[in-house]
């Protein structure tokens, strides 16, 4: 009766999400937002429905560090996000397990526009100048299981945003959490995450404005911004568990960011013998994002404790963005 009630408020909170009334979808009000690109290859083929996906490698770093605890000895993890307009997207993670005292990790994230060239109000053409915004993300990761079926992971993250050539740069900490919970109903799991939790960032200076091309007497200030804090949990579950031929993990998750509207990210994962996965996934509520799917490949016939993923994501008028992971783990 406890795991139906459980399964039952689950299902009640993902369908809240999807259908709550959204008077003001605060669209583009908080900064800071190659936080919220997807690193790994895999999740977002699934359409980055995550919170109680079971993964074994440093990639949990990214998406709910509670399920580092299922790393067997060490993993790390790399990715690449082709983001739009030529701007490049770089992680690592290595995380390592301690047995009883818990799992630690380390990340690093970076965003490199690439070199964009300089215009001002006086010269629409250019300047002859060009500059390069850059984004960092620094983390330190723990976590531990508290009983056989949950855990608890926390990450602990130094944010950086700076444009050199303007002398401008603002920091902040934040922190991430996670919780995962076995139900103990065949494969059936429960997942929760908070990212991005953390104060405003603030370039704290001054700049230029202009009104109808006339430059005003008294220079602005860059006003502070809040990081995109989000709020996901969701429920996962594996047919064919039994299977030595076929596994397939279904997963749904509630999404609740502080800057876009509610809703429900849904995703399947599909492995054939133990080597091929092949993913799709959906955002059911996206001003810009609709349809994902991916391929996986498990290097084990070939020695290597590791997969290879790749996935493609429709951003409507956007366009497409492409991306690529790896992990190896001990």
């Amino acid at each position: 009766m406890k795991l139906k009630v459980i399964t039952l408020a689950s299902l009640l909170i993902l369908i809240q999400f999807n259908y709550g009334q959204v008077q003001f979808e605060k669209v583009g009000t908080s900064g800071a937002h190659y936080l919220d690109i997807s690193i790994d290859a895999g999740v977002k083929g699934m359409g980055d429905a995550y919170s109680a996906l079971i993964m074994d490698n440093a990639g949990a770093i990214h998406y709910n560090p509670a399920t580092l605890v299922f790393i067997r000895d060490w993993s790390a993890h790399f990715g690449n996000v082709n983001w739009f307009a030529g701007i490049g997207v770089n992680s690592v993670a290595a995380a390592y397990n301690l047995g009883a005292a818990g799992t630690v990790g380390v990340s690093y994230r970076g965003l490199n526009s690439g070199s964009i060239d300089e215009t001002t109000v006086e010269m629409q053409d250019g300047t002859g100048n060009s500059y390069e915004w850059q984004d960092m993300l620094l983390g330190v990761s723990y976590a531990r299981s508290f009983t056989d079926r949950f855990s608890f992971g926390a990450n602990l993250n130094y944010i950086s945003e700076s444009l050199s050539r303007y002398d401008l740069n603002a920091t902040a900490w934040s922190a991430d959490l996670g919780t995962f919970y076995e139900t103990g109903f065949n494969s059936l799991r429960l997942g929760m995450a908070i990212r991005n939790f953390g104060p405003e960032l603030d370039f704290a200076s001054t700049f230029i404005d202009f009104n109808n091309g006339d430059s005003v007497a008294t220079p602005e200030g860059y006003r502070p911004f809040p990081m995109p804090l989000t709020f996901q949990v969701g429920i996962a579950y594996d047919f064919f568990e039994d299977s030595k031929i076929h596994l397939l993990t279904v997963a749904a998750d509630a999404v609740h960011p502080n800057d876009s509207a509610e809703r429900v990210n849904i995703g399947f994962d599909y492995r054939f013998l133990n080597t091929i996965h092949v993913r799709g996934g959906v955002y059911s509520n996206h001003n810009s994002a609709s349809v994902m799917s991916g391929m996986g490949l498990d290097l084990n016939k070939i020695g290597i404790n590791g997969r290879f993923d790749y996935s493609v994501a429709n951003y409507g008028l956007l366009g497409f963005v492409h991306q690529f992971s790896m992990t190896i783990s001990g």
